[in-house]
């Protein structure tokens, strides 16, 4: 396959040449630096666990996002759901 149909669409893509697995992890990289969840690029990837895709990608993961654990923030600095809160309003009957 790489001698013929492989090489023929790079070269009609324009793209230098490259071995299969070479764009299989520029796919996934490129998916992980742009901020895809992991979980749905190990799908992708077809790897049995996250954690396989996270050894091997962690170093594309975002550390400059801004917004970086706000959500749970905005979630939990809220007085009604916090875990004492709830506790107080449970109804003992």
């Amino acid at each position: 396959m790489r001698k013929t149909l492989w090489t023929h669409a790079l070269k009609r893509a324009g793209v230098r040449y490259r071995r299969p697995y070479q764009t299989r992890h520029t796919y996934a990289s490129m998916m992980v630096s742009a901020g895809e969840p992991l979980a749905w690029v190990s799908k992708q990837m077809g790897h049995t666990s996250v954690v396989t895709t996270a050894r091997i990608y962690s170093g594309w993961i975002p550390t400059t996002n801004s917004q970086a654990g706000m959500l749970a923030d905005q979630r939990y600095s809220n007085p009604q759901h916090t875990l004492l809160a709830n506790f107080h309003n449970i109804n003992y009957g």
